[in-house]
């Protein structure tokens, strides 16, 4: 009869247990490292972004009016949000790893070094907020593409000669500054019927109309009036703005049509599974 087995010396059961327990606190570690640097990436960009929208809006659109100035504090506001969230996060993570033991932070660290977040951002779940950085970037185009369609169809248009001419009355002036130099604008009404208020992008004197070209969409708020360098300034930010607008607009389509088809595939399989058990 054979003899029955023995059972694992106690201490070496109990050196298995603590090397999984160990490579459990070192996976934990590595996931923490990870995170943190995909937020602090995040919280770069976001404040990045925050001073490009900044920037080109002063000089696209420095006196915001109407539902303009209304894209203009939602696209502020998501950026700061994410900007605080993001530094909250790798505030919180940071002080997490901190509780670690240091031999687990040196031996993730040592991990993580041969594993850098920018070979693989998008491939494991530890490095999905890395995803928020591309959507900052992502939403601040389509947002400043957005702001800009009326102006660029409207150029369009008046390169095209379409619109009828119509009398512009000016009724005040503000001034926009930047490194360039000061610009002069008038503020005034379109005499159409309804009257709609709109934007003189020069200096012109006030009380008296002068005939302009009426702009064919008269967009989110006070539409600004042509000439021909407002022209060729709208069509060249088309150029810049709409066409990876447009590419990255269609890139999302594809992969929402691809995970869709993937769906359906998988509900597919899984009912004729179903009716062959």
């Amino acid at each position: 009869m054979a003899a029955p087995a023995e059972d694992p010396a106690p201490s070496a059961v109990g050196s298995v247990a603590a090397g999984v327990d160990d490579d459990s606190r070192v996976a934990t570690t590595v996931r923490l490292l990870h995170r943190r640097r995909g937020w602090a990436w995040t919280a770069g960009g976001s404040l990045i972004a925050l001073v490009a929208f900044f920037a080109i809006g002063q000089n696209v659109s420095p006196n915001p009016t109407g539902a303009i100035s209304t894209i203009f504090a939602v696209i502020i506001i998501a950026l700061v949000v994410l900007f605080l969230a993001a530094l909250f996060i790798v505030g919180l993570d940071t002080a997490r790893l901190r509780r670690l033991h240091p031999a687990d932070r040196a031996s993730a660290a040592r991990r993580v070094s041969h594993h850098p977040l920018a070979k693989h951002p998008f491939r494991t779940p530890q490095h999905r907020p890395s995803h928020a950085f591309v959507w900052v970037l992502i939403t601040l185009w389509i947002g400043l593409a957005v702001l800009l369609l009326p102006d660029q169809v409207n150029a369009v248009a008046y390169a095209a000669g379409a619109g009828k001419t119509v009398d512009f009355d000016p009724q005040s002036y503000y001034q926009s500054c930047s490194r360039g130099g000061c610009s002069d604008y008038t503020e005034g009404i379109l005499l159409t019927h309804p009257p709609v208020s709109a934007t003189w992008q020069h200096y012109a004197a006030l009380g008296h109309p002068f005939p302009v070209r009426q702009p064919v969409w008269d967009g989110w708020g006070s539409p600004d009036l042509m000439d021909g360098t407002s022209v060729g300034r709208s069509i060249l930010a088309s150029l810049i703005f709409d066409v990876p607008t447009l590419l990255i607009l269609f890139v999302l389509a594809r992969k929402v049509w691809r995970r869709l088809g993937r769906g359906r595939h998988t509900t597919v399989s899984w009912a004729a599974q179903r009716r062959s058990s």
